[in-house]
């Protein structure tokens, strides 16, 4: 079989179960099982397939008709230019939160700042800043032993990086940061059995419930945020696109912030939180 046919094969199979991006996620998957980037799928496609390589990837193809995401299935995503392996331990990286990262860095005016990644996951935050970053100072914390030692394997090769497991602040101790970044759980409880198949059935839940209104953690994240920021530190939240009203009113409450302000995804929803330590 040759690559060309490889490909069309995958892509009718996806198809025929309804996967909606079957054309990327059947190129995605052939990179994967044959070592490539897509520029050589593109340039080799009469090239024959080793008959090892077919039958390996029939078990992962099978895996992904079945709803397992691809991103699982392969093992890794690209988040921001970095490599992230991920399994369900951890949720997988979004575009809108690489729209999150972009927001800080483009905020962050020094080479060497302390920030701190809360929520980590499997880390994607921490390594999209402490690869465009070298002197940066980077904590990235999480409370699931099993997405932590996940983060910890992908930020081993940062060494700028650190990573601690805790509940949200529990694990800095005293320490103070110019910027918190943090994508933490926001979906309402009541809502998670509603969303497709590859997020209720495969996505640690742990990772979405953000409670009853879906705004648990991202409150407390709030109320506490301050004691752990340096003079004029700021806040970059990642927030559900109907919660960016709340999330203002909430901040005014607290007395503890200032010139709060929610920034919108490149679908024009609300997306991100923006505040400075009072």
């Amino acid at each position: 079989m040759t690559i060309e046919e490889f490909l069309n094969e995958i892509i009718r199979v996806f198809e025929k179960v309804g996967i909606e991006n079957a054309k990327g996620e059947a190129r995605a998957l052939a990179c994967h099982v044959l070592s490539c980037d897509e520029t050589y799928l593109f340039f080799h496609q009469n090239e024959e397939i080793d008959d090892k390589v077919l039958l390996a990837s029939a078990a992962l193809i099978n895996e992904r008709t079945k709803g397992r995401p691809l991103q699982y299935v392969i093992g890794h995503t690209n988040f921001y230019g970095v490599d992230v392996m991920v399994d369900e331990r951890v949720l997988i990286p979004r575009p809108e939160t690489e729209e999150l990262v972009e927001a800080a860095l483009a905020d962050i005016k020094t080479q060497n700042p302390k920030i701190l990644d809360l929520c980590t996951g499997s880390g994607c935050i921490a390594m999209a800043v402490a690869s465009k970053l070298p002197g940066a100072l980077v904590v990235a914390t999480e409370l699931s032993p099993k997405a932590f030692m996940l983060a910890r394997n992908n930020l081993r090769p940062y060494t700028n990086v650190t990573v601690l497991r805790g509940d949200l602040f529990e694990s800095v101790g005293q320490m103070q940061f110019d910027y918190i970044l943090t994508n933490p759980p926001y979906i309402p409880t009541r809502v998670i059995n509603s969303l497709q198949k590859e997020v209720k059935d495969f996505e640690p839940k742990m990772a979405l419930d953000g409670g009853e209104s879906g705004l648990e953690i991202v409150k407390k994240i709030l109320e506490e945020a301050p004691e752990y920021l340096t003079e004029n530190g700021k806040i970059f939240m990642e927030i559900g696109d109907d919660q960016g009203q709340s999330c203002l009113e909430f901040a005014q409450k607290t007395a503890k912030w200032k010139d709060f302000s929610i920034i919108k995804d490149l679908q024009g929803k609300d997306r991100i939180f923006k505040a400075s330590k009072i």
